[in-house]
């Protein structure tokens, strides 16, 4: 009892200011943020300030809303508690549903708008089909990807609670409250993609021009190879070559020769 009461004569002595609460609770909210960074900081409280109006704006309207019809808001009730919205609808606008159905103009725009909520249904199912399927696709390249690029297990982990974690990227782009760090970190990825494809382009055209390069003197040294042979002098061209010089002569080819006084040969 005498320690509680020491500590909260310390607590008295040394309150904390305004001032320093605030910077505690701002730095747990964004920690990486830095104190001493006054544009970081003041754009941060700027963007919070934006989100708060937004936040009352839209409390505004629903409490407009609920003040100018109070079955919305024993609908919200309803639906809240986990109720039957369709008996509830009944019992409160019972009579627009039989005006509706009576009238054929009006039984067509509840057809109509039944019509898009079947179609609606499909495509969320749809949807939900394609999701699942592709889940583990993802999870699969989300691997890869810090195999590829030598990541941590935590590097894998922050990126994938930046698109779907609370409040994450995905969350915000519902909302509209994508803030400036989102555009920042999506620019500066989109200019390293685009960056890593110029470099492959360039790769792709090196190797190409090398394949050609390669080719062109592969047949320029085949070139040169015949030039050699064709250049050769008669003597050498034909060496190895059938030919009757240094031969000796058959001694009937010889008589032949004499008689004819010309070489057989010819």
């Amino acid at each position: 009892m005498e320690e509680e009461v020491k500590d909260q004569t310390i607590e008295n002595q040394n309150p904390t200011s305004k001032k320093d609460a605030f910077m505690q609770r701002f730095s747990e909210k964004y920690p990486d943020l830095k104190p001493d960074d006054e544009e970081s900081l003041y754009g941060k409280i700027s963007e919070d300030y934006d989100r708060f109006d937004k936040s009352d704006q839209s409390q505004k309207q629903l409490g407009d809303l609920l003040a100018s019809d109070p079955r919305s808001a024993e609908f919200l009730m309803i639906m809240r508690k986990g109720g039957n919205p369709v008996e509830f609808l009944i019992e409160q606008y019972g009579d627009d549903f039989r005006e509706a159905l009576n009238d054929e103009g009006k039984a067509k725009e509840l057809a109509d708008a039944f019509s898009k909520y079947t179609e609606k249904q499909t495509q969320n199912r749809e949807l939900q089909s394609k999701a699942e399927e592709n889940m583990q696709k993802m999870i699969d390249d989300l691997d890869a990807a810090q195999k590829e690029g030598n990541f941590a297990d935590e590097d894998a982990t922050s990126a994938y609670e930046y698109l779907y974690g609370d409040g994450g990227l995905l969350d915000r782009i519902i909302t509209n409250e994508i803030t400036k760090e989102d555009w920042l970190m999506l620019m500066k990825a989109s200019k390293y993609d685009n960056m890593m494809k110029e470099n492959e382009a360039k790769i792709a055209e090196a190797k190409t021009e090398g394949e050609i390069a390669g080719r062109n003197a592969n047949i320029d040294d085949k070139k040169k190879k015949r030039t050699r042979v064709e250049g050769m002098p008669t003597t050498l061209a034909s060496a190895g070559g059938s030919t009757n010089e240094g031969k000796p002569k058959n001694a009937t080819l010889a008589a032949l020769d004499k008689i004819q006084k010309k070489s057989v040969w010819d």
